[in-house]
């Protein structure tokens, strides 16, 4: 297979990928920018597709200046721009692994910035792999990259500032919103974080609008409940919710019933680390941001040489940080690689490195505001899936532990729980929850199964330069593989 050399592999055309990539280039540096996403821009910065979109795009002005000037940070012969290419293995010496049609080679790099991003913090619980059941993530794919609204009326539950987004989306989008259902129920802890709110006025000013926009659509946000249950048969009905006492417990005996044929589920974010894993970067347990974070120093170089990380893929974040980090990281690469640094860069890092700590504590104000202590694998029941891709509910999990497969090792060997399509996105967290040694993090770390090649799914046909036959497939090849 061919290998390609340059000075700075960057992965993903995110916010903080766009901004590494930018800067790098600024530096004089050869950037190979990887994104298995046709269109630039990531999660925060999606652009709708022309072909299906039938909606009024709500990008600000603000976002809509940003991303041009990203894009235009790019627009030079120096940086390779591959959209649509998967990175499906990191090897020694910082070499990349590319399934991309008949471009798929190895990249050979002298630094690397991962920006893989974050997906949603997936908690199981009774009924929610009905169709009408959707992550705040995959809301906004729907919306803003598609154009596609939900079924009304849509129910909005789980925690943390992600739900309020998802929920002032929906209502700028036209759409019956019959709740806000959040867990978190501490209002004092907004007085007791407001030193550290006020220090990103712009995001502060972001959730009021948000608020203000809710309260003048007559939405109810109930706050300190939870969903303890979707119903349906062929699809969702109706959501049950309970209150949330202090001890985090669910009040059953006080349950109320929601209609809703949609409901948007938002229990935050967390790194994607598999390209990260596969190096063996230190990481860092972080309950408050999605679990396992990378730890990075003050250049945002990980624990291997030569490897940075920024952005929601690094430690959530959220966008003003994801950009700044990303500007950081793209430097300092572009430096490890050999390139000068010019008064520009050393400018731009005086003035981000500044704006990072104000954005980190923001963070931990926020993060403060929406703790709470809820005990999530309570609600679930023996019939509940917990992984999706193959089927496994909790109850065969309980009989395979009864038999002494106790370990996360064994009871994927003894269920195929984290061996679907996903390859454990969704399930290993759970697993890793229901199985986890009181005493220690780190022994509960060592048993998780390990990220292997190829970190996402490929074609072989990519790895072989060569067009193979159509598989015959199933008409949903996506259902669960149902055993007898």
């Amino acid at each position: 297979m061919t290998i390609e050399e340059v000075d700075v592999a960057v992965i993903g055309a995110g916010a903080a990928g766009l901004s590494a990539a930018g800067e790098a280039a600024k530096l004089g540096a050869r950037v190979a920018l990887v994104d298995d996403n046709h269109y630039p821009g990531g999660q925060y910065f999606r652009q709708p597709s022309p072909q299906n979109y039938k909606h009024q795009n709500s990008t600000s002005s603000k976002d809509t200046e940003r991303f041009s000037a990203l894009l235009a940070d790019i627009d030079t012969t120096l940086v390779d721009y591959r959209p649509g290419a998967t990175v499906w293995d990191i090897n020694a010496p910082l070499t990349l692994g590319l399934a991309d049609g008949k471009r798929s080679c190895r990249i050979r790099a002298s630094a690397i910035v991962i920006a893989a991003g974050a997906r949603d913090y997936v908690v199981p619980f009774p009924g929610w792999t009905l169709p009408g059941v959707i992550t705040a993530g995959g809301l906004q794919n729907l919306i803003k990259g598609m154009g596609v609204v939900p079924a009304t009326p849509v129910v909005v539950a789980g925690s943390g500032p992600l739900i309020l987004v998802a929920a002032a989306n929906l209502v700028s989008a036209g759409i019956d919103v019959a709740a806000v259902v959040e867990a978190t129920n501490r209002p004092w802890g907004i007085v007791r974080e407001a030193g550290k709110l006020i220090r990103d006025r712009s995001n502060l000013q972001l959730a009021i609008k948000y608020l203000r926009r809710l309260h003048k659509a007559n939405i109810p946000v109930l706050r300190g409940y939870g969903v303890i249950a979707a119903n349906g048969s062929v699809c969702l009905k109706s959501v049950d919710i309970a209150p949330i006492n202090r001890d985090g417990k669910f009040e059953r005996s006080k349950t109320r019933q929601i209609t809703a044929k949609t409901m948007v589920i938002g229990m935050g974010l967390t790194p994607s680390l598999e390209l990260a894993r596969l190096i063996g970067v230190d990481e860092i347990s972080l309950p408050l941001r999605g679990g396992s974070n990378i730890v990075t120093d003050e250049k945002l170089m990980t624990s291997v040489q030569g490897v940075f990380a920024a952005g929601d893929g690094a430690s959530i974040g959220g966008v003003e940080l994801s950009l700044v980090e990303g500007r950081i990281a793209g430097i300092h690469a572009a430096i490890h690689a050999g390139m000068s640094v010019s008064k520009q860069a050393e400018s731009t890092l005086s003035r981000d490195l500044s704006k990072h700590k104000s954005l980190c504590k923001f963070r931990t104000g926020l993060e403060q505001i929406f703790r709470n202590n809820v005990d999530w694998t309570d609600l679930l029941t023996p019939e509940t899936i917990i992984c999706r891709c193959e089927d496994v509910t909790l109850d065969e999990l309980n009989q395979c532990k009864a038999k002494g497969w106790t370990s996360p090792l064994q009871l994927k060997a003894a269920t195929r729980i984290g061996m679907g399509r996903c390859q454990g996105r969704n399930c290993l967290g759970t697993l890793a929850a229901l199985t986890a040694n009181p005493t220690s993090d780190a022994e509960t770390y060592r048993a998780m199964p390990r990220t292997r090649q190829p970190a996402r799914p490929i074609l072989l046909s990519d790895l072989l330069h060569e067009k193979l036959a159509d598989p015959e497939l199933p008409n949903d090849p996506h259902l669960p593989r149902r055993r007898d």
